[in-house]
This record gives C-alpha cells, sequence and structure tokens, in this order.
C-alpha cells in the first residue's frame, strides 16, 4: 500500500515515507468519477445545440465549468500529495515501478480506465466543437440571405460584402424645377 521504503526506520507522512497508494488510488477514482460527469455533459451538450436550447446550453457550460474546477482540484492535490509524498513530480508509470504488484495493478487499472474516459471526453467535445462550428455557419448563411433579401438594391449583404443581384435596378434623380 506503500511505496518501498529507503529508509526502513521512516514513519508514515514523513517525506521519505513513500506515497500513499490508497491515498491516490481514491484520488484517481474521483477523477474517474469527475471525467464520467464531463462525458456526459458533453453529450448533452452536443443535443443542446442540435436542439438550439439555449436554457440548457447555460446550465451545461455552468456544469461543465464546475466539473472542470473540480478536476483541476484533485490535480492539484494529486500533485500536492505526490511531491509531499516523495519529493519530485514524478508521473504515475514512473511511480508505478515503485509499487508493489498489488498496488501496480490496481491503480495500473484504474489508470487505464481514466485514459479511456479522458479519450472519449476528447471524442466527443470535438463532435461538440463540430457541432458548434456547423451551426454557426448556418446562422453565417441564414444572415446572408436576409441581408439580401432587406437590401434595397440586393447589391449589399448586412456585413458589406458586394453581391451580384439578380435584379437590375433603376435610379434616377429628377433635378427639373
Amino acid at each position: 500500500m506503500k511505496l518501498a521504503q529507503p529508509n526502513p526506520s521512516a514513519h508514515k507522512g514523513s517525506a521519505s515515507a513513500g506515497l500513499n497508494t490508497d491515498k491516490l488510488d481514491s484520488m484517481l477514482g474521483q477523477l474517474e468519477e469527475e471525467h464520467a460527469n464531463l462525458l456526459g455533459l458533453a453529450i448533452a451538450h452536443k443535443d443542446a445545440i442540435t436542439h438550439a436550447s439555449v436554457e440548457e446550453l447555460h446550465t451545461i457550460t455552468n456544469k461543465t465549468s464546475e466539473t472542470l474546477l473540480r478536476i483541476a482540484e484533485i490535480e492539484d492535490a494529486r500533485r500536492a500529495m505526490i511531491m509531499n509524498d516523495t519529493g519530485a513530480l514524478a508521473s504515475l508509470d514512473q511511480l508505478m515501478e515503485q509499487f508493489d504488484s498489488q498496488d501496480r495493478d490496481r491503480i495500473g487499472q484504474r489508470q487505464t480506465r481514466l485514459r479511456e474516459l479522458i479519450g472519449r471526453v476528447k471524442e466527443e467535445q470535438e463532435a461538440v466543437r463540430v457541432a458548434s462550428e456547423d451551426l454557426a455557419n448556418h446562422m453565417r448563411g441564414l444572415i446572408k440571405q436576409v441581408g439580401a433579401t432587406l437590401s434595397h438594391t440586393g447589391t449589399y449583404s448586412r456585413g458589406g460584402a458586394v453581391d451580384p443581384s439578380r435584379t437590375q435596378v433603376v435610379s434616377s434623380l429628377d433635378m427639373t424645377q
């Protein structure tokens, strides 16, 4: 449950005592739960974009921010624990080399699940990004059509771009009087 002790007289909690693998496993479990929440939020975000639900988007954005803050807090605590317990910031792969086989297997499985979950979150967030861009492009097209329709001459769009007109406009000014 602890790293191999370089100093047999070291006691739990000292810098040379090694890493508490139970606490590390607990933190990785919390990260796993928060990333599962993040995955659900990303799926809901994509659905809210599809249905153009502004209220849902607002709620999901707030919940996503809260989840990301909790993930950052857990990560900060994990890094601090590793620094305090080992004296250096090392990757999980480096730390696992020092664990006994039972802890290595347990934390290795947690690490694998967490990495897979993070990969799925990234995929869903990429889908949200693509859906957002598609919606923005669609809205730009609608604005351009409305601007062209409302333009007196049909020449300028709302954005100021010159668009070819199918309508011939004849304007004149009567200067006699």
